[in-house]
């Protein structure tokens, strides 16, 4: 299909989506220019959805300069260095950013309700994994994260090793390649909104396909402008009756800036 690869060619040179997964851009190019019939309006539509699903929640940041100020914290040995120059990374992007203040009792409740996980699949990572230091796990825990960044991806394997931990990161789509990843634990963090946004029901679809006893969803409760706008009761109520049907436990708990259910399968 010559149009398909002119939009995505399109969109991939620009600045702002360069990095991001081909398959990403190839899913919602070929939907948009199916709507729209030509090359102009579906590289536009695909940039705009683009902009909903993932860059809405982005900021440019020296990748090489956040690596190496949390290089020398580890070479301090300090745990207290360690977590302060995560911590300044970890606000480098609004998921991660509005957890800061919640990370001691946030990492320690959820993990210690999973009898602390030694195996970790984190969907739509983001910055994640360098919340790590919180988490509490044991010795050399598998932790594999996806992301559809490419750049993000490198930064994070280049983490994961400096903290000691298999360079396990890499870019998928889960809408287009739902991971077959056995984890004592899946985490999906803020991003059910993103996915449904894309295709309805596909929350529902990856928890029911997901090869992990204890699933973590969670949602803002504020935007990203900072309003509360009714969103516990409107994503507590649209979740639970999502996984009503469902045969599964699930545990609610509500944090400062989130809302968390553990879904036990």
């Amino acid at each position: 299909m010559p149009d398909l690869e002119q939009v995505i060619s399109a969109v991939a040179s620009s600045k702002k989506y360069r990095s991001v997964c081909t398959d990403t851009v190839r899913r919602i190019a070929a939907r948009e220019l199916a709507n729209h019939g030509n090359v102009k309006g579906a590289t536009k539509a695909t940039k705009r959805r683009l902009h909903q699903v993932y860059g809405a929640f982005e900021e440019d940041f020296d990748h090489d300069a956040a690596y190496q100020r949390l290089e020398a914290a580890y070479r301090t040995g300090s745990e207290a260095a360690v977590k302060a120059a995560c911590r300044q990374v970890l606000v480098l992007h609004s998921s991660t950013r509005e957890r800061v203040s919640i990370l001691d009792s946030f990492y320690r409740t959820i993990l210690k309700a999973s009898r602390y996980p030694e195996s970790i699949l984190d969907l739509g990572c983001g910055l994640n994994p360098l919340a790590l230091p919180w988490m509490g796990l044991g010795a050399f825990p598998r932790y594999v994260a996806l992301d559809i960044n490419t750049e993000r991806i490198l930064f994070l394997n280049r983490y994961l090793l400096l903290a000691g931990l298999e360079p396990l990161a890499r870019c998928q789509d889960v809408l287009t390649q739902p991971p077959d990843d056995e984890a004592d634990m899946a985490l999906l963090l803020k991003m059910s909104p993103t996915l449904e946004r894309q295709e309805e029901g596909s929350t529902l679809g990856l928890l029911e396909l997901l090869n992990a006893p204890t699933i973590v969803v969670s949602f803002a409760l504020k935007s990203l402008g900072g309003r509360e706008k009714g969103m516990l009761d409107h994503y507590g109520r649209q979740f639970l009756e999502l996984v009503g049907d469902g045969d599964w436990a699930v545990q609610e708990l509500v944090f400062e800036t989130e809302l968390v259910y553990l879904v036990k399968k």
